[in-house]
């Protein structure tokens, strides 16, 4: 399984990469000049290049990493969660823009922030909110006032993960 999600991150993360690169490589006389070029070229592709492209992809890759770990199973800790969490029942108080802000979607579906009152059956009646994509023709049953089934980090419950 993490040999099939590299291999779908690395698809992404290679042109960001190399681009910048190549782009140096081919216009670095235009653009430095010549002699530049020709006493710091090499050094600048091999070094500053390299660093300055890894460092694009990270923050690329890092605005994105959320939402499209979530997409694709979750992170490691979602994971933890839904194989060892308790199973409670939670009540949508309120739908929005995720918690960074802003309307974001992946592969159209909308990313959302849901703000919940969990009842598991150990504590009173809490709320705790949720970043989480939800499949689009699966939006109007996450509408304020819906019980939705979650599953509750033993550890924090403030942590939950939607099960639907």
């Amino acid at each position: 399984m993490a040999k099939k999600r590299f291999a779908f991150w690395a698809m992404f993360t290679w042109p960001v990469i190399f681009l910048p690169l190549i782009f140096i490589k081919v216009w670095g006389d235009r653009i430095f000049g010549a002699e530049w070029n020709a006493r710091h070229g090499e050094t600048f592709i091999t070094i500053y290049g390299i660093t300055g492209a890894l460092l694009v992809a990270a923050l690329v890759l890092g605005g994105t990493l959320g939402p499209m770990l979530s997409f694709f199973g979750g992170g490691p800790t979602e994971r933890r969660i839904r194989a060892s969490g308790r199973p409670a029942r939670a009540t949508i108080i309120a739908v929005g823009e995720n918690a960074g802000g802003g309307v974001v979607t992946v592969n159209d579906q909308p990313y959302l922030n849901l703000v919940l009152r969990v009842e598991d059956g150990m504590r009173a009646a809490y709320e705790t909110s949720v970043d989480a994509i939800i499949p689009r023709t699966a939006v109007p049953q996450f509408q304020p006032g819906a019980v939705v089934p979650v599953k509750v980090d033993p550890k924090d419950p403030k942590r939950v993960v939607l099960e639907y």
